[in-house]
């Protein structure tokens, strides 16, 4: 029973250790597809195809949110104006109920001399009113094509807008796939001139070139490094940008920034 109770518990303990080291080797492998390496992995490969990315765009875009509670506000508009000329009818009634007194003075019998009566009464009357302008008539239609136009020039400006959008997200996709392009051949360069340094180095201090052609060869080495680390900051900033217009965040850890 003993022995039986021990198997368990060394089994159970094996399961847990082996569902900890599948955790662990799952989340390394989540984390390192996570990481990019733009002089080796396609940037386009790593983030939403183009199309996807614009349609994000557009879904984002709060200007476009805008056009559309415009062009909403503007048919709610349209019915008002369908409605308005419920305005000119009306209905009325009017209820009184009281005593009154009154002071009256009996003409028939000319005795000239004023009694004092008390009437109770109820009154009332109902009514209904129609008041149509005439420049509410012939205006009513042009009145109503107003909002129509407003509308439409709503959606103009959406479509416009939309426009907008796709011309910035494929300058910007462009420019990021553009500045890898760059990126990829400014550190050729940098590796070729560090491997042209070194070498340049060891023909100096064999003598076999002079401190002016090892100077020269060291500011072109100075200035492939500038030249990688400004493309490197634009890569970035096109990321950075993308991100920030279609309103998603790749999460990719370059290794590079």
């Amino acid at each position: 029973m003993y022995f039986n109770t021990r198997k368990i518990r060394l089994k159970t303990f094996l399961n847990l250790l082996l569902l900890i080291t599948s955790s662990v080797t799952i989340a390394q492998q989540i984390d390192s597809a996570m990481f990019f390496n733009p002089l080796v992995n396609d940037i386009t490969k790593k983030i939403l195809p183009l199309e996807a990315l614009i349609d994000s765009a557009i879904a984002n875009e709060p200007l476009i949110k805008l056009e559309d509670l415009e062009i909403a506000y503007a048919r709610y508009d349209i019915k008002s104006a369908r409605r308005d000329w419920t305005k000119h009818f009306g209905f009325d009634a009017d209820l009184h109920y009281g005593t009154y007194w009154y002071n009256d003075r009996d003409e028939l019998t000319q005795l000239g001399r004023f009694y004092l009566n008390e009437s109770r009464r109820t009154n009332y009357w109902v009514g209904i009113y129609v008041k149509f302008p005439i420049f509410y008539i012939i205006d009513r239609k042009n009145e109503i094509n107003k909002k129509k136009k407003l509308v439409e020039v709503s959606m103009v400006r959406k479509q416009e807008r939309i426009r907008q959008i796709r011309e910035l997200v494929i300058t910007t996709y462009n420019e990021l796939v553009q500045q890898q392009h760059l990126l990829i051949i400014a550190n050729d360069f940098r590796q070729f001139s560090m491997v042209q340094m070194q070498m340049a180095e060891l023909q100096y201090l064999n003598r076999e070139i002079d401190i002016a052609d090892y100077t020269r060869l060291k500011d072109y080495q100075t200035r492939g490094d500038l030249n990688f680390a400004e493309i490197l900051g634009r890569f970035n900033i096109a990321y950075t940008l993308l991100e920030e217009i279609v309103g998603i965040k790749f999460n990719l850890v370059n290794v590079l920034k």
